[in-house]
């Protein structure tokens, strides 16, 4: 029985630049951080 040959995975290439992670928190952070500094304060 012959063993197969290896073959280089034909996919796409990785993407340059950042991870999906670093850009969702990218966009999201300051929505948050704005979200909370503008929040309307209750007065006591």
């Amino acid at each position: 029985m012959a063993l197969p040959t290896y073959r280089k995975t034909t996919g796409r290439e990785p993407r340059s630049g950042p991870s999906l992670v670093s850009t969702t928190l990218l966009i999201t952070a300051p929505a948050v951080f704005a979200v909370a500094v503008l929040r309307p304060r209750s007065s006591r």
